[in-house]
């Protein structure tokens, strides 16, 4: 009877013991990823510094007029952007990358749209800049830079809910 006794206490202490071990893996899986997510948001904030610091010196070439420092700008946002394309998501950052990687990605649209919009009023290749197309296509830089914002921002709300 003692050995069926010891049995039974060897079997249900073993029970336990999985029982821990099952939890512990639950919460290794849940910090896991938890990790994984931070790491993530981390790099999007590097690569999202980089971009700001990037577009305040475009901004800057515009007001001073560099042709040459708004090319190297752009080079530069450009390089943002590819970064953002490169990471790999958690899948619960799956929605948030697509957000930024789409702000970004406009963002890079309407800087190329402006900087040719630029060298063509400095420098057309006709000899004569259309301004008739002048305001056309400068609403529609604008709207890739208002699409950028949004996307940001809705990365950035879908960041903070995450």
């Amino acid at each position: 009877m003692k050995t069926k006794a010891r049995i039974i206490l060897v079997a249900m202490l073993c029970v336990a013991c999985l029982a821990a071990l099952v939890g512990c893996s639950g919460e290794n899986a849940e910090q896991n990823a938890q990790t994984q997510n931070r790491q993530y948001m981390s790099s999007v904030n590097t690569i999202m510094d980089t971009l700001n610091t990037n577009m305040e010196e475009f901004a800057t070439a515009v007001k001073d007029g560099e042709v040459v420092s708004l090319d190297a700008q752009l080079e530069a946002v450009t390089k943002c952007v590819d970064d953002l394309n490169a990471l790999t998501p958690p899948d619960a950052m799956t929605d948030i990358h697509k957000s930024y990687v789409t702000g970004a990605t406009e963002m890079q649209t309407a800087l190329s749209d402006y900087v040719q919009l630029y060298e063509d009023v400095k420098a057309p290749q006709s000899g004569s800049f259309d301004y008739s197309t002048y305001d056309s296509r400068l609403a529609e830089i604008q709207s890739h830079y208002d699409a950028g914002i949004a996307a940001f921002q809705d990365a950035d709300s879908k960041a903070q809910s995450a």
